[in-house]
């Protein structure tokens, strides 16, 4: 079981644009000098009257040359401060002469009664912020469960000087406790009438696998046979512009596969080059714009819909173009402008921005380029919130909220480009470590709760489509600096074993399809989190149900007019027990639900994720004919005749020594999405049977 905060809510939140009141704890723009501050290490402390972003006064840190950087600062305390408090600093910022280490920034720490850091939360940091002009510096931060107090220290981390100014303190938002319901009945209300989103694109991932060096089998085994289970019907796919044409044909033959699966793609690129006037902005576009005339008329992949110029708004440096919108904007205005002459039907979105601290690079792009928009996103990593912290929820549907609604404001969606558990990002012996921290530890199988808990926290805000990082590990020779391990499954050597939140958020990725209505719903206990969709291709209807409350919950789900006479088949997922499967196959219903008088009844234990979808069939796909089997130094190879049926998914291999196996775990010896299969433990002595699976997770008769 995970250890978890005090039953708490999250009371007012603020994002910027709202009207939601705030309560300012403090401000000082040093008028009356620094009084209120204390000064920590060995710099140059004063107060600066010629260096000002308003008013007469600042606060400046010097460091001269052969002063070793340790973090001076001036450093203001919070005392009035509870559990849950979400506290937001700003202040502004000026450098000179920064040139090293991590420059002039804040930190707001939270510290427990004996004053020990248990919690941190700053903004952006870079050598060049401030180095040109006074910039805006905010963050946000929850103070964790064993907070009392909280330091803002006005940080300088190189030689050289800084001054900062016009620092205020807010309290967003404070916690108020949740009722404890026992064992009382919950109602997860859908209302059919209230679409909060029209055309939902659906749950999915980023992917980079197509960047990789890979085998037809794997492919075929595992990429694939993965990909068709979960079936995302969204994803967001990394560009490399140093592709020649035969590499992008092998891009193109990944994306045609998703295609097949019904996938629309959110595509950007990961290293844009970095140029300074129209002409070069002008040439970049025609660039983009030939790979993207080859991909959609030349291939025909029409479910390519959108673009942006860059990850993260990274150029020359992660997030730099955050300091920079008007370049950002140049550049898609040159792309706009040339997607425009030749008439490519690929929409560009602004801004892509992470963590949600810099969306506000978002009102920035809705008030200064909108037109050239076609859509907004950004990302966000869970990095503040424990896996076990039920406030999660509401912190982020208000922000998803937030910007969901500015990009309905013009007419357009917003989409989750990135988003993941809380990031390692430590280097560790000169590799660094890019990885979600509770993978390979007990607290694994809670990753796919607090992703359920994001997922459902986008699909109620009315977001367009989101994508998980990532899809797959990279590969462990990708680089030997830097590894990349958030996968549904892994990519060690010949590893390639799922981790657990693939029968979580894979579980959500297969039935969160688009395109989707998706409803509002109400549930009757903030612990009880549910979202519902109904697909505009075939009608069914999809209930998620996420129940965070500390025991088992009785739930009643009121359908109304989505109720129908077909029963729903319950999926579930238990971190307490996850259905592992050996060969990663997702699991199986648990239940068959009908609907009594337009009403689903049911109960949930704790943190256990819930399905009911009307997303299935009943019907046994076709058995495979004409199996071949040849024997070869390297083992057994199987040829056999495709399954006809449409909604083929992918086939299990069987085998057994000296007679017919029977189709079960212990005969099985891989799958594949191919018409061949190479067996290496097969012998002249291998008997063989082939059993075709399709979407819906039914076998056909073994035979």
């Amino acid at each position: 079981m995970m250890p978890r905060v005090p039953i708490l809510a999250m009371g007012v939140v603020i994002m910027a644009g709202s009207t939601h009141a705030q309560e300012l704890l403090f401000s000082d723009s040093f008028e009356e000098g620094l009084g209120h501050w204390s000064q920590q290490g060995d710099a140059e402390f004063a107060v600066e009257s010629e260096m000002t972003n308003s008013g007469v006064a600042s606060a400046r840190i010097t460091l001269w040359p052969g002063v070793e950087p340790a973090y001076q600062r001036f450093q203001w305390v919070l005392a009035d401060l509870r559990p849950g408090d979400e506290i937001e600093v700003e202040t502004w910022v000026r450098t000179h002469a920064v040139t090293e280490g991590t420059g002039a920034y804040f930190a707001l720490v939270f510290l427990d009664a004996a004053g020990e850091r248990v919690g941190i939360a700053h903004p952006m940091m870079g050598v060049n912020i401030g180095s040109e002009r006074w910039e805006r510096m905010v963050a946000r931060g929850i103070a964790p469960q064993n907070a009392s107090s909280a330091t803002v220290d006005l940080i300088l981390h190189s030689t050289g000087t800084a001054w900062f100014d016009d620092v205020a303190v807010r309290r967003v938002a404070r916690l108020e406790e949740w009722p404890d319901r026992g064992d009382a009945l919950r109602t997860v209300d859908v209302v059919p009438s209230d679409v909060v989103q029209p055309r939902f694109a659906g749950l999915g991932y980023h992917v980079f696998f197509h960047c990789h060096d890979t085998t037809p089998e794997l492919l075929d085994t595992i990429i694939e046979k993965h990909w068709r289970e979960v079936r995302p019907s969204f994803a967001r796919l990394t560009d490399l512009r140093e592709w020649d044409r035969q590499k992008l044909s092998e891009v193109a033959d990944h994306i045609e596969r998703m295609k097949a699966t019904g996938t629309e793609i959110y595509y950007t690129t990961w290293d844009p080059p970095a140029v300074n006037t129209d002409e070069e902005r002008a040439r970049n576009a025609s660039e983009v714009a030939d790979t993207l005339e080859y991909l959609t008329r030349e291939r025909g992949l029409d479910n390519i819909r959108w673009y942006c110029l860059t990850n993260e708004l990274s150029l020359e440096g992660w997030g730099a173009l955050v300091r920079d919108l008007p370049r950002f904007r140049a550049y898609h205005a040159a792309l706009h402008a040339e997607f425009q002459r030749r008439g490519l039907d690929i929409g560009l979105l602004a801004t892509d921005a992470s963590p949600v601290e810099n969306w506000h690079t978002l009102e920035w792009a809705a008030e200064s380029m909108d037109e050239i928009s076609a859509v907004y996103g950004g990302h966000h990593y869970i990095n503040n919130q424990p896996l076990g912290d039920e406030r999660f929820y509401p912190w982020f549907s208000e922000r998803l909220r937030w910007a969901a609604d500015l990009a309905r404001a013009k007419g357009k969606g917003f989409i989750l480009g990135e988003f993941g558990c809380k990031q390692d990002s430590r280097t560790v012996d000169g590799v660094m470590l890019d990885r979600c921290v509770y993978f390979e530890t007990p607290e694994e199988p809670w990753v796919a709760v607090q992703l359920a808990d994001a997922a459902i926290a986008a699909l109620n805000a009315g977001l367009y489509g989101l994508a998980y990082w990532t899809y797959m590990d990279f590969p462990d020779d990708y680089r030997e600096t830097y590894i990349n391990k958030w996968g549904l499954f892994r990519w060690s050597g010949d590893d390639h074993s799922t981790r657990d939140h693939y029968y979580g958020y894979g579980l959500l990725t297969r039935y969160c399809r688009g395109p989707a209505q998706v409803f509002r719903v109400e549930t009757s206990d903030p612990w009880l989190r549910a979202a519902a969709l109904r697909s505009l291709d075939s009608g069914a209807v999809t209930v998620v149900v996420l129940n965070r409350y500390l025991g088992t919950a009785p739930i009643e789900v009121r359908l109304g007019a989505l109720a129908g006479d077909r029963p729903f088949r319950k999926y579930l997922y238990d971190p307490a027990s996850v259905p592992q499967h050996p060969f990663g196959d997702l699991q199986p219903p648990s239940a068959a639900l009908a609907p009594e008088d337009g009403l689903l009844r049911d109960e949930l234990n704790q943190d256990c994720l819930a399905v009911y979808t009307t997303d299935y069939d009943d019907d046994a796909p076709s058995a495979i004919a004409g199996l071949r089997v040849a024997h070869a130094e390297e083992g057994a190879r199987l040829e056999w005749s495709a399954s006809p049926d449409a909604d083929l998914c992918y086939y299990r291999v069987y085998r057994a020594e000296g007679q017919t196996p029977e189709a079960t775990l212990a005969n099985r010896v891989g799958s594949t999405v191919a018409t061949s299969y190479l067996d290496p433990g097969g012998s002249a002595a291998s008997s063989y049977l082939v059993v075709a699976v399709d979407s819906s997770g039914n076998p056909a008769e073994a035979r």
